[in-house]
């Protein structure tokens, strides 16, 4: 888990969903210095960890997930979820 992906989980958990433009926009990942498409590679990643999930499918709108509120309460070792995937 990278820093920003914590970013993203917390600010899902606190706006219900956003989509990669819209937390790029807000001053919280400006000060991390995380610009729309690292975001958009991040989200990817939780959503294929499970953490994330698309709203609609194939949208670039995500929502967290039970196992992403679980993982910020350190309630989930995020080791027991799918690998990352290469390249």
């Amino acid at each position: 888990m990278y820093p920003t992906d914590e970013r993203i989980l917390e600010h899902l958990a606190e706006e219900s969903w956003a989509s990669p433009s819209t937390m790029a926009a807000e001053i919280e990942f400006q000060q991390i210095e995380a610009e729309e498409e690292y975001i958009q590679q991040r989200c990817i990643q939780l959503a294929e960890r499970e953490l994330v999930i698309p709203v609609i499918e194939n949208s670039e709108m995500y929502e967290i997930t039970r196992w992403g509120l679980a993982y910020l309460r350190g309630d989930l070792d995020v080791g027991l979820l799918p690998r990352w995937s290469v390249g």
